[in-house]
């Protein structure tokens, strides 16, 4: 492998590859169960202070109402998509502002939306169907792809499995 020095580095090359910054979030398309997620959650806890106290029933108690939990949290995890938007450059967003007046917003994520693709007639329909908080993900995704810089998490990488900072 040769070094690159200023004299043989080949700009074009690298600007050829560059990438604009792509950024994600996941809405969920049956939200609806967290309403009974959160029933379920509460018939638990008092099934298992009732258990602690009287021990368990004959009709499965927490149990029963665990497995029905779990089987309502995957059914709203399958729900899950994830949505990719791209960062824009301000002279293409200001482009999109000047063709469309009516439903600007919709054109511009529908115009960033990378995965899935969509019309922004489908943005405008997706936001009244998952309502405001979880478009709000959507819109966040694309204001970081926007405007942050591209950082890699340091939370997820592989930890050191040594003693520390030790001086050996």
């Amino acid at each position: 492998m040769t070094d690159v020095t200023p004299e043989t580095f080949d700009l074009d090359a690298w600007i050829d590859g560059a990438e604009r910054t792509v950024r994600s979030a996941t809405v969920y398309r049956r939200a609806g169960l967290i309403g009974d997620l959160d029933i379920l959650a509460a018939k638990i806890e008092n099934a298992e202070r009732e258990e602690a106290i009287d021990g368990a029933g004959m009709g499965g108690g927490s149990g029963k109402l665990r497995a029905e939990y779990a089987k309502l949290a995957d059914e709203f995890a399958k729900s899950a998509l994830t949505v990719r938007m791209k960062a824009l450059t301000l002279d293409e967003k200001k482009a999109i502002e000047k063709d469309h007046k009516k439903d600007t917003g919709a054109h511009i994520l529908s115009a960033s939306m990378v995965e899935p693709a969509c019309s922004p007639e489908q943005v405008l329909k997706l936001e009244q169907a998952i309502g405001n908080a979880q478009f709000r993900l959507i819109i966040q995704a694309y204001n970081r792809a926007c405007d942050d810089e591209p950082t890699v998490s340091a939370d997820f990488l592989p930890k050191s499995s040594g003693r520390g900072d030790s001086d050996e």
